[in-house]
């Protein structure tokens, strides 16, 4: 239910493709076959590389791959909602010039813009019988936030640069949480805001870089989840909790992290990111609970975790973690990894929804 700059430098990442064609470590142990409780279904959506060049769409149920392009067109699984019977899939797909924002239902695609400008969906949830798609499509000033409701489209950012990564729909309530960059901030830095009902709140002040990748409601408490610099001059990201506006620092800014999801189960507060361990590319895929924080993978080689959902006892992370040559799209469940994508390229989990049988 969750982007941020870091799914744009994805999107810009595979944009380039396109034009040339809590518990401890790891566990890991690729394409392990973990048990469920049953009628457990567990979505993840993500990527899949056909080949180094091509990575396509991808949602896979209890770890079998269902491939969301017809055509094998390049593109990304950005979020997943299952709601009743239905399976609803939000990202883009590319059409040979630009990137479409798109929103599966079932596997059937429904595009949410006309393919003339680039964009995305970076998430959806499902209320009743209506879906909210979180994105961005880009505009004369770069790129603008938006939001589809049953695939009619709201403009969230007056003018102003800005992406929507992520909805949450509470009551009457729609939450949004993203990035603007207001032309009075220095340096045209990026700050993080909540749009509620549309009306943009900012939890940062603009005078150091910053994002906010995820929102959850849970009762009148309103959390955010991302990131901001510890200052202008190190340029090292702080992991970062918004509750109802306030900050909450989950690292002390001496290595670059961030938050890229939360999920509120009564009284605990979970978060996912990454923590840098040492050099640029030696990121843990981390997961916080109420502050503290474990590590899935150990840190010698780049891994994200970009989505967390938790059901009764177990806490699933969908994220990515690189073999040394590629990247593999994983899902851990209670701290054991199982592999998802093919050793082929640049596979990502980019989330994880649970349901469970009635």
């Amino acid at each position: 239910m969750k982007h941020t700059l870091i799914k744009q430098t994805t999107a810009l990442f595979l944009m380039v493709i396109f034009n040339i064609t809590f518990f401890a470590c790891s566990k890991d142990d690729a394409n392990t076959k973990q048990e469920e409780n049953p009628g457990t279904q567990v979505f993840v959506a993500g990527i899949n590389p056909v080949s180094s060049q091509l990575t396509i769409p991808e949602l896979w149920e209890n770890n079998v791959a269902k491939n969301l392009t017809s055509s094998n067109q390049s593109g990304i699984a950005y979020s997943v909602f299952a709601s009743g019977n239905d399976v609803f899939t939000a990202g883009l797909e590319y059409n040979g010039s630009v990137n479409i924002a798109k929103l599966w239902k079932n596997g059937a695609a429904t595009n949410l813009t006309d393919g003339t400008k680039n964009s995305g969906a970076y998430s959806v949830f499902v209320s009743g019988n209506d879906q909210y798609v979180a994105g961005f499509e880009e505009g004369a000033i770069g790129l603008n936030a938006k939001i589809w409701k049953n695939g009619v489209v709201t403009d969230l950012s007056n003018g102003i640069q800005s992406s929507a990564n992520a909805v949450f729909v509470s009551g009457n309530d729609v939450y949004v949480a993203g990035w603007q960059v207001p032309a009075n901030t220095a340096g045209g830095q990026f700050i993080a805001v909540l749009w509620k009902n549309g009306v943009v709140t900012s939890l940062t002040d603009g005078t150091k870089y910053a994002g906010a990748t995820s929102v959850f409601v849970s009762g009148s408490d309103v959390y955010v989840g991302g990131f901001e610099y510890n200052d202008n001059q190190s340029k090292t990201l702080v992991a970062k909790i918004w509750k109802n506006g306030t900050a909450i620092d989950l690292t002390d800014g001496s290595k670059n992290a961030l938050v890229e999801s939360v999920f509120v189960d009564g009284n605990n507060v979970y978060a996912a990111g990454m923590q840098n361990t040492g050099n640029q590319f030696e990121d843990a895929a981390t997961i916080w609970k109420n502050g503290v924080a474990t590590k899935l993978t150990d840190g010698t080689k780049y891994a994200r975790a970009n989505s967390i959902f938790v059901s009764g006892s177990d806490v699933y992370v969908a994220g990515v973690e690189s073999n040394g040559t590629n990247n593999i799209a994983k899902v851990w469940k209670n701290g054991t990894a199982t592999s998802l994508s093919s050793n082929n390229g640049y596979g990502v989990a980019h989330s994880v929804f649970i349901k469970i049988p009635n």
